[in-house]
């Protein structure tokens, strides 16, 4: 299956006849408070070190990580967007067989296949919510002994359904015991209640996870392209430094990364506008008929809808959405849709709720 993103307002506009700008992009979920003029400073301010090679161990960007995670640098890698960190991985562990959830992120599988794995999926259930039960993924795994790669993304994208802390532990605790790779990618835990439900903080030597990160969508950042990954686990550690790319991070991804968890005063606009616009939002979207939406714990929402080409109808509206039909375990009939700012969650309110009367009538 081809892997789809979101985002492409440029392709979309064009062939509507339209600027990029005059679309607004609910595809692609990005932190609509763009990029914070704190951060803004510290990359013009940066622009005269682009002459030079950064330093490809990457000191600082790994110290002021690991001092906002509480962890040592050596427990952190870093590289050019969280996309690269799933690739990264992929070679590191050299697993045979992983599994994957279905529906979600579909660049782990293309990275798995690229590496030379097979590929499972386990289905979540939309009676179930998406959400996924620990045992029973346990169970499952147990009856598939070949397996020696999980991958889970938390909170899920496009689901938005998160696996709690104590629940991980199970799964890590079953990896642990079997001798099984674990990737927790967190891309989008930095939207979720203060960080309170990542994995990080649990991790020990003896666990066999790694952790990704992105900053791309909390900060804003999809051009600049920064990620990183997080581990204890010492085998990990070599292999993930034996086969990195050197200067895979620019230089003002590099000092962006050193100062974008000082800026308190933008974490905390952002949690104060995820506060308030995801109930609304929310509550709009649950007020249409023919919509039926999924609850999330992250800055969007799934959304099932039985009008015929719903995503080509909004665009009409200058409106973007991101068809989820690609998504293995979804049909066309899926959507996500982001949280963006107010006046824009209420035009798409507005310009949804036009298109399903429509198709009632």
């Amino acid at each position: 299956m081809k892997v789809i993103h979101g985002g492409n307002r440029e392709k979309i506009a064009g062939q509507l006849g339209l600027s990029a700008d005059e679309m607004i992009d609910f595809s692609a979920n990005i932190n609509p408070l763009g990029l914070s003029k704190y951060l803004l400073g510290v990359l013009q301010q940066s622009l005269d070190q682009v002459i030079y090679y950064p330093n490809p161990e990457y000191p600082d960007l790994k110290g002021a990580i690991a001092t906002h995670f509480n962890v040592s640098s050596q427990d952190v890698m870093v590289g050019n967007g969280a996309v690269q960190m799933i690739f990264d991985t992929a070679n590191a562990v050299q697993a045979k067989k992983a599994l994957v959830l279905a529906p979600t992120f579909g660049e782990y599988e293309r990275s798995f296949s690229r590496s030379g794995m097979a590929v499972a999926h386990y289905y979540l259930k939309p009676a179930d919510q998406f959400e996924l039960d620990s045992n029973d993924l346990i169970n499952y795994l147990k009856g598939q002994p070949d397996i020696d790669l999980i991958c889970l993304c938390n909170p899920n994208n496009p689901t938005g359904t998160i696996i709690k802390p104590l629940e991980m532990q199970k799964i890590v605790d079953y990896c642990s015991q079997n001798h099984k790779w674990l990737i927790i990618d967190e891309a989008f835990m930095d939207f979720v209640d203060h960080d309170k439900w990542s994995f990080v903080s649990h991790l020990t030597e003896q666990s066999p996870v790694i952790i990704l990160r992105s900053a791309t969508k909390f900060f804003a950042i999809p051009g600049l392209r920064l990620g990183f990954a997080v581990t204890k686990n010492k085998a990990l550690q070599d292999a993930w430094n034996q086969q990195a790319e050197p200067w895979s991070v620019n230089t003002l991804a590099d000092q962006f990364g050193q100062h974008m968890y000082q800026d308190g005063q933008y974490i905390e606009q952002t949690y104060e506008w995820l506060t308030s616009e995801k109930p609304f939002l929310l509550a709009g979207l649950k007020a249409l008929p023919n919509i039926q939406v999924f609850d999330s714990f992250a800055n969007y929402y799934l959304i099932k809808s039985a009008v015929p080409d719903l995503r080509e109808k909004l665009w009409h509206q200058r409106i973007m959405i991101r068809s989820c039909a690609d998504y293995y375990g979804l049909g066309d009939d899926y959507y996500r849709v982001a949280v963006r700012s107010h006046h824009e969650n209420a035009q798409l309110l507005m310009a949804l709720k036009s298109v399903v009367v429509n198709a009632l009538n």
